[in-house]
């Protein structure tokens, strides 16, 4: 399947082909990888594969096909995310190296925790955040806040809550920083 793309005319049979498929591909055989492929190698092939997976390029499919699509979708974003963390891909590596069942073993969203790194009860913002895309916006944030930038923190910790929404270290912090602005006029 590595390297076909299911084209609008195409039949829904390819489609479901790779439906099939998904549970037994690793990560890196979903994108085509070696296992020691680069970080630009692995955006590279997410690239491609959302070349020929995105939903938004089969809309005039059967709806069927279009959630299988969509389904082969979500698993590439998964996959991209965790091959381009480098702590995720270490522990997806080793769950692999591991395991001994027919299906590799899947990282999801919902088990992506990160453990705190300024000890027990002091985690810093980017610990808080829960989605991988808020924690650079949540990094940045902390850095303003601590030279004292207060309005850049609080465009910085918009974009985390917008990111990760109902997270609230993240709502939190941006109140704090709301109040000490409101506090320095």
């Amino acid at each position: 399947m590595e390297g076909t793309k299911p084209q609008s005319g195409q039949s829904g049979e390819f489609v479901f082909a790779w439906l099939d498929l998904l549970d037994e591909l690793t990560y890196y055989e979903l994108f085509g990888l070696p296992s020691e492929a680069a970080p630009d190698d692995v955006r590279s092939a997410f690239h491609r594969f959302c070349d020929a997976f995105h939903p938004d390029r089969h809309l005039g499919r059967e709806q069927a096909q279009r959630d299988a699509i969509s389904k082969i979708f979500k698993r590439g974003t998964e996959a991209c995310l965790v091959l381009s963390d480098a702590s995720l891909r270490a522990q997806y590596d080793a769950q692999l190296a591991g395991h001994l069942n027919e299906r590799p073993p899947r990282i999801s969203q919902a088990s992506q925790t990160r453990a705190p790194s300024r000890g027990p009860g002091r985690s810093s913002l980017e610990d808080a955040a829960r989605s991988p895309s808020s924690r650079p916006f949540a990094r940045r944030a902390e850095e303003l806040i601590h030279v004292g930038d207060l309005r850049q923190a609080k465009l910085q910790l918009v974009m985390a809550n917008h990111l990760d929404p109902g997270n609230d270290a993240l709502a939190a912090a941006l109140k704090d920083v709301e109040a000490r602005l409101a506090g320095a006029k």
